[in-house]
């Protein structure tokens, strides 16, 4: 979701380009969840291997995020001289572009950002989408837009999501068991509802604890959000109902992940790229959450809300945890085509919640850096879908081996 302390707003300083690339690629490595960098834009952005798209990525991001304004610099080696005016052309669409030389630096500012439809996008020539991907029909568009197809797959009556999470989808639907009235809520509890035409989302909460006691979801005819919907529901129940419209849509797409396919997207997954039936529940919920502030007075803080891990979990010794673990990366290793000892668990810590989570693995010398992230990603959903949705991955720092560099 935008963030909207910063819509309408511009960047007074420049931000430099190398170093938040640097910043993301080692978070990626080792703070594998929550990752983003810095927030705000660049939480959905992603740096490319050509610079060219990277940066233009990175003013799309300014702009979605509501940006009027930013400014960026970078070296004259990363994007020389004789490519700008390839990167003038890719922003040409979505903003107006200045280039002012300092030295071996260059200052690029991006000005006037206009919003653009996506088949208008700046930078779509260059990165063109999968084959599945239709540009001109938006997953985040407004409920009276078309919503995007895609081509291909079974269950054609989901064609209006990603067809890697129809399956899922179609098994939840199968087995729906929150469509339908609340009716009165207990005492002391406060229903609210969040309603787009005849869909809508009502949960029951605890003003003492603003958690959602009851969610219920009514009216919704398209198969995909009907299933969507119920996920969410069940989701939603005994967590804060401020948790509940943040990040409850991105949990429901996570849970759907299949881990044993390949990547659904090739970026970043939201619920804007896997379809529009997942952006529904997420809206509804905002508005329900806002009807619940209106009704109680609490204040729109700080989300500071953490799952924790489940009581089996933690009720487990140290050397089970870890054996579990090690079951799990045996199997991963040996379905992947690698070497047992191609990665390693190294040990098993407790987050900053006191819950034992925090799991550091090890590389072999024969596993390249750039190949790192990926069996990251795939390895910590696998963990996450086996053993507790709440394991964070990270993986041990690399350390100079040099024992004359490291008497210096």
């Amino acid at each position: 979701m935008t963030d909207k302390s910063i819509v309408g707003l511009s960047l007074a300083e420049p931000v430099d380009y190398e170093k938040l690339v640097e910043m993301f690629n080692q978070a990626l490595i080792h703070t594998l969840r929550k990752h983003s960098v810095a927030g705000s834009f660049l939480d959905l952005w992603v740096p490319d291997a050509d610079p060219v798209l990277g940066l233009a990525s990175m003013i799309d991001s300014a702009r979605i995020a509501g940006l009027t304004d930013i400014a960026v610099h970078f070296r004259t080696s990363t994007i020389p001289k004789d490519r700008l005016p390839e990167l003038e052309k890719a922003l040409a669409a979505a903003c107006d572009v200045t280039l002012e030389m300092e030295g071996e630096r260059i200052l690029l500012r991006a000005t006037h950002m206009r919003q653009m439809t996506a088949s208008g996008q700046a930078h779509a020539a260059a990165a063109p989408k999968p084959t599945y991907w239709q540009a001109e029909q938006n997953a985040g568009a407004r409920p009276d837009h078309r919503p995007a197809r895609w081509a291909g797959g079974d269950l054609p009556e989901f064609a209006d999501v990603h067809p890697h999470f129809r399956p899922q989808l179609k098994a939840a639907l199968d087995r729906l068991s929150r469509e339908g009235n609340l009716g009165e809520p207990g005492p002391h509890l406060v229903q609210v509802t969040g309603s787009e035409g005849p869909v809508a989302l009502s949960l029951v909460v605890d003003p003492q604890t603003h958690r959602v006691a009851t969610a219920r979801h009514l009216g919704a005819r398209n198969p995909a959000e009907r299933a969507v919907l119920d996920l969410f529901c069940k989701a939603a129940e005994n967590l804060p109902i401020q948790e509940v419209a943040d990040h409850v849509g991105l949990k429901v797409l996570d849970s759907l992940v299949d881990a044993d396919k390949p990547a659904p997207v090739g970026g970043v997954l939201l619920p804007i790229n896997a379809g529009a039936p997942f952006t529904l529940a997420p809206r509804l919920a905002r508005k329900a959450y806002d009807a619940y502030r209106e009704r109680t007075g609490v204040e729109d803080g700080t989300n500071f809300y953490y799952s924790p891990a489940a009581a089996d979990w933690q009720a487990l010794s140290q050397e089970d945890r870890r054996g579990k673990v090690d079951y799990v990366l045996r199997a991963f290793l040996q379905s992947s085509g690698l070497y047992p000892d191609d990665m390693t668990t190294l040990r098993i810590d407790k987050n900053k919640y006191g819950s034992p989570v925090r799991v550091t693995v090890g590389f072999s010398e024969r596993i390249p850096v750039a190949d790192k992230p990926n069996l990251m990603r795939r390895l910590e959903q696998r963990l996450r879908r086996d053993l507790e949705p709440e394991i964070d991955l990270v993986a041990d720092r690399a350390r100079d081996k040099s024992p004359l560099r490291r008497l210096s």
